[in-house]
């Protein structure tokens, strides 16, 4: 992946892939960094939040 690219998920910049839709998030709970699909419409992002692969914490899309 070529992480190219920043988007802004509930405030706060990651790095992104726009090619594989791929973002570079940290978990809030153990701030372990996990790959998030995120589609972009119309400079939006958009994802339904994720579960840490390290802590299982949820991580919702508002924060």
């Amino acid at each position: 992946m070529e992480f190219t690219e920043t988007v802004v998920l509930a405030g706060v910049a990651y790095d992104y892939d726009p090619t594989c839709r791929i973002a570079l998030a940290y978990c809030t709970a153990c701030a372990q960094a996990n790959e998030v699909e995120v589609r972009v419409e119309n400079g939006v992002p958009e994802y339904p939040g994720f579960v840490c692969t390290h802590c299982g914490a949820f991580n919702s899309p508002e924060g």
